[in-house]
């Protein structure tokens, strides 16, 4: 396996930054109790994912705590490598389509984006702070099960292989 490299580091950092929003909580120091509380289910919650992730079958690797990545073959891009951030009570999944350096931005590509964000169910387009394109969804726990998850993956996989396909002609060479 390859090490993780410097675009799906940001890319993770992006998916953690969603779900830490999704789970923050109000400040104060009477907060305190509630978030060693949050803490101690957020472990639960990482050991309920990496549950998932081996019973998925999908080849995996661990980037740091609640954090992974899934290696999933497609058809446009041979090999897509899946990101799952794992929240207090939520997961994050995505991927990056393409990098910065080679996606022209235009008023057609943007155009373009805009289509397939609304063609692709579950799963949102977007540009991540780096200006890297990249498609992700997010679960909360109560809906989250071994299907969901697998299901979820796979989403995000079909729609990063469907929106590279899609903004082939908007991209620069390597």
């Amino acid at each position: 396996m390859r090490p993780l490299t410097k675009l799906a580091a940001r890319t993770l950092a992006a998916l953690a930054l969603a779900c830490a929003s999704a789970a923050a909580l109000a400040p104060g120091s009477e907060a305190r109790p509630a978030r060693r509380a949050a803490r101690q289910g957020a472990s639960a919650f990482e050991a309920r994912v990496e549950g998932f992730l081996r019973q998925s079958g999908y080849e995996y690797g661990k980037v740091k705590n609640n954090s992974w990545y899934v290696n999933v073959a497609g058809k446009e891009l041979t090999r897509i490598r899946v990101l799952v951030g794992a929240g207090a009570n939520s997961i994050a999944v995505g991927a990056v389509v393409v990098p910065k350096a080679r996606l022209r931005v235009t008023a057609d590509s943007m155009y373009k984006m805009m289509k397939l964000s609304y063609d692709l169910n579950y799963v949102r387009v977007c540009i991540d702070p780096d200006e890297d394109l990249l498609v992700m969804s997010q679960v909360k726990e109560p809906w989250l099960s071994q299907q969901e998850f697998k299901s979820t993956v796979e989403r995000v996989a079909a729609a990063a292989d469907r929106a590279y396909a899609e903004m082939r002609p908007f991209l620069d060479a390597p």
